[in-house]
């Protein structure tokens, strides 16, 4: 009977979910909709999978939530005026962009190669990584339990195959239109323009990339035995890794120049926009033109992923109402900080400081809201502050130890969170001289 309830309470909030997204389509699309109903979906959403979430998320949101509602109520108390319908309506267009980006996992799957032989060496430890990035990319986290998955059946993941998919997932944080991390930085800065943050952006996900083979590649075969890790025992030599065919690149590649197509055809539409039109719409024909029901596909999603999406839901929802309580009371009290231009300098220390807020166990998005708040009065090149939150993200999630996927890694295979934090501050250390240089060049490009 429990099992059943819990089936039922699963499905049913799939399905708001779903209905979220479909009112947020429709409000793209010119229909008479309100965007606040979408929220009151997610909401009653949150409120079926809240008892399914762990223990330290339901404290992370409350704290949220509670820092929120005070804000906005001293907001009150100082005089300023609360837009109740707000409550419904923050983040609404992450969360529908996050659903739409659910539906690829539908056509955007890895080959199956279960009966087939894995690459070896540096051959692999190249594939591997292009793999994982091009693949999550477009489907997020499920890329990474996908080829983790495969590579555990030979072995435990040793620290280099931890290394390179906690690494090239999140590297993919710093320009793919279909991650977390681009809308939430283009919901705070929906001025920022592609083209200027890619050609910044790209080459550092490329020098992540690089500096994963480079460091990796190079160890001695002991190398890594001061760091006393029991599975830590295959050297670069010894990798077993992820096979990457191109026929498999097609899909993020398409996807990519289709939303940048229509984001021309109907510059209107924020990229945010375009991804939550184009993903679902681009998922269904694909099932139906390789003779796969459409109708399948959407059960699929409303018993399975929807539900699964309750931490990032209710994280969303939260830290929604933290940002509009931080901003109202922000204005209510007229509080500025004490400079009056955000140039490169004042990006870096942002960037900075998003970083080691990470590596204390804090959310990115719970830190971007935070800074985003106090940005805003000074009116900053949307362009800038992307970048600033995009790279904060990339490095923030490899490294922090309580990150999503950090946390996720350690449940799954059971690879310590703290040792995955341990491994990658070299990165982050290097990295992090990498993208402040990445500031200043599109600061010097934005002649700011």
């Amino acid at each position: 009977m429990l099992a059943r309830l819990i089936t039922a309470r699963s499905f049913l909030a799939g399905l708001l979910i779903l209905v979220g997204m479909l009112l947020v389509s429709a409000s793209l699309l010119g229909l008479p909709v309100v965007v606040s109903e979408a929220g009151v979906a997610y909401w009653l959403a949150a409120a079926l999978l809240w008892p399914s979430l762990s223990a330290r998320n339901r404290r992370q949101a409350s704290l949220l939530l509670a820092v929120g509602v005070i804000c906005l109520g001293l907001s009150a108390w100082l005089g300023g005026e609360l837009a109740w319908s707000r409550f419904f309506s923050s983040n609404v267009s992450i969360l529908s962009m996050l659903v739409a980006v659910s539906f690829l996992s539908l056509v955007s799957r890895p080959a199956n190669e279960q009966d087939k032989p894995l690459p070896r060496g540096r051959g692999a430890l190249a594939s591997t990584l292009a793999a994982i990035h091009a693949f999550g990319a477009v489907i997020n986290i499920s890329s990474v339990f996908i080829i983790g998955d495969r590579l555990a059946q030979v072995t435990k993941l040793s620290r280099e195959q931890s290394i390179v998919l906690v690494r090239g997932f999140s590297a993919a944080a710093f320009w793919s239109p279909f991650f977390a991390a681009m809308g939430v930085a283009l919901s705070v800065a929906p001025k920022a323009q592609l083209g200027q943050l890619w050609l910044v952006s790209m080459p550092l996900a490329g020098l992540s990339l690089g500096l994963t083979y480079w460091q990796l590649a190079r160890q001695q075969p002991n190398s890594h035995a001061v760091l006393a890790v029991p599975y830590a025992k295959d050297t670069v030599g010894n990798f077993v890794g992820y096979p990457l065919h191109l026929s498999a690149l097609w899909l993020p590649l398409l996807l990519a120049g289709a939303v940048l197509l229509l984001h021309q055809l109907q510059p209107s539409l924020s990229i945010l926009a375009v991804i939550t039109l184009l993903a679902p719409l681009f998922s269904l024909s694909v099932l139906a033109l390789t003779a796969r029901s459409p109708l399948t596909g959407i059960k699929q999603l409303v018993n399975g992923r929807l539900p699964q999406m309750g931490n990032e839901l209710v994280l969303f929802l939260a830290a929604g109402i933290l940002a509009y309580g931080l901003e109202s009371l922000l204005l209510s009290a007229h509080w500025q900080l004490p400079v009056s231009h955000f140039g490169a300098l004042a990006a870096s220390v942002t960037y900075l400081g998003i970083v080691l807020l990470a590596l204390l166990g804090i959310h990115p998005i719970v830190c971007i809201t935070l800074a985003a708040s106090l940005w805003s009065p000074l009116n900053p090149d949307h362009s800038l502050l992307a970048l600033v939150f995009l790279s904060a993200w990339a490095l923030g999630t490899a490294t922090g130890p309580l990150s999503g996927i950090n946390l996720a890694f350690q449940g799954r295979y059971g690879v310590d969170s703290f040792a995955l934090m341990r491994w990658n501050l070299s990165y982050l250390g290097l990295m992090s001289v990498c993208v402040i240089a990445g500031i200043y060049l599109l600061a010097a490009l934005l002649g700011l």
